[in-house]
């Protein structure tokens, strides 16, 4: 059963006072898995950075979303670039344990609770619960120009700052323009973003079918296939 506290947040959500649902109310939400592969992405047509997991996948029609994403981008000059997209568990209790060391480093005073909470803001902890990228249909983003440059969205991917939230209200003009840009072309394409974080959008997993008022969704926990090197 959902305890009181994350009804009254669900509430003000619907409300529109808060932007996030509560992770447990998003975890509620019905697996119906419809068994879609998983993908290889060409990285020919896309652009990985450094820290992406290789090879990279993607949901079937998550990848086809976002080819549809490119064809329609071209026109404005513009590229993709992924950050991340589907991440093994194994590579997500790696982040996560960093995450702790690193936060445990920067705050020794604090509890081990205290700790856990301030990782979890940077990144989902493994022990909760699969995540989107475990599912294959979430996807780190932005955009790059011709150059290759990526465009001034406000705030750097993984850097957690109030510019880092999607709805920040303080963003110069530009910064505005490039994540609106980028955000509707999402939308048109039926991704969700995730509210705490500009870059992270999903299509058919837990978080995509909360923030759509669904009460399934058809993307859980997958396993990319095994490599034959």
């Amino acid at each position: 059963m959902i305890e009181y506290k994350v009804w009254y947040n669900y509430f003000l959500f619907k409300l529109g006072i808060r932007k996030v649902l509560p992770s447990k109310f998003i975890n509620k939400v019905k697996i119906n898995e419809n068994h879609e592969d998983l993908v290889l992405v060409d990285n020919n047509r896309f652009i990985f950075a450094d820290i992406i997991e290789k090879p990279v996948y993607l949901r079937k029609t998550v990848y086809e979303k976002l080819c549809k994403l490119d064809e329609m981008i071209k026109e404005d000059g513009y590229k993709i670039k992924l950050y991340d997209a589907y991440r093994s568990l194994d590579k997500q209790k790696e982040f996560w344990n960093e995450t702790l060391e690193e936060t445990k480093k920067a705050n020794p005073n604090l509890s081990d609770e205290d700790i856990q909470r301030m990782a979890s803001i940077k990144i989902a902890n493994p022990t909760n619960g699969i995540g989107g990228h475990q599912t294959g249909g979430a996807i780190d983003i932005t955009l790059v120009d011709k150059e290759g440059t990526e465009l001034d969205m406000g705030s750097a991917y993984l850097e957690h700052i109030p510019q880092t939230k999607s709805y920040s209200k303080d963003l110069t003009l530009d910064q505005d323009r490039n994540r609106s840009y980028l955000h509707e072309k999402m939308k048109s394409l039926d991704f969700n973003n995730f509210p705490a974080e500009w870059w992270h959008f999903s299509y058919g997993d837990r978080m995509w079918a909360a923030y759509k008022g669904k009460k399934e969704c058809f993307y859980g926990y997958t396993e990319a296939p095994k490599s034959t090197e």
